[in-house]
């Protein structure tokens, strides 16, 4: 079957939306079965199955399982465990963007995953170069950071660096003018 369905972009990929897929399932088959069962799992997180059959008259009827697990956290975060469920299963039947099984909503809610995740990670490298004291430190802290915290915070490094070198170079200034350097026939 395979249909092309309606799509939306994210990051370069065309993904349909399960609501999409339902609408297209309906239509072409109006004998269909969509049946969906949730299982609170022992640390509360929620697995939702699906369960979709083409026409629940022909016992030889194509049907496939789709399944979605997380937290239940969030005002919809049930109904959107039990759509993405859905929406692998009716994937695995066909109804989908060119084969792709995840949709846009399980997409949209990973990339924001990401961001999430990246955000995170940015603020605690800041903290980090927060408690920095001094150049030594910063070399160590700035080691150890991930790459997307070295390129996100670079002027931040650079603003520190130059915050702990500029007493190195006073320093060595004060050095330089108290070590005389005896002229030619001068006693030290």
């Amino acid at each position: 079957m395979n249909k092309k369905i309606k799509t939306i972009d994210l990051q370069g990929k065309d993904y349909a939306q399960v609501k999409d897929r339902i609408r297209e399932f309906r239509g072409d088959c109006p004998k269909g079965l969509i049946e969906t069962k949730p299982t609170i799992q022992p640390d509360g997180s929620i697995l939702f199955k699906a369960r979709i059959v083409k026409d629940k008259s022909d016992e030889a009827s194509a049907e496939a399982t789709g399944h979605a697990m997380g937290d239940n956290k969030g005002a919809k975060a049930f109904e959107k465990l039990e759509t993405i469920a859905v929406g692998r299963a009716l994937a695995l039947l066909g109804y989908g963007a060119d084969g792709e099984i995840a949709s846009a909503e399980e997409m949209e809610d990973f990339l924001e995953y990401q961001k999430e995740k990246k955000d995170d990670m940015l603020e605690a490298s800041k903290e980090k170069l927060g408690k920095v004291k001094n150049l030594d430190e910063l070399k160590s802290v700035w080691a150890d950071l991930p790459v997307d915290a070295k390129e996100a915070l670079e002027g931040t490094k650079d603003e520190l660096k130059k915050k702990y070198d500029k007493p190195k170079k006073v320093l060595a200034k004060k050095q330089n003018e108290n070590t005389k350097i005896p002229r030619q026939g001068e006693l030290v």
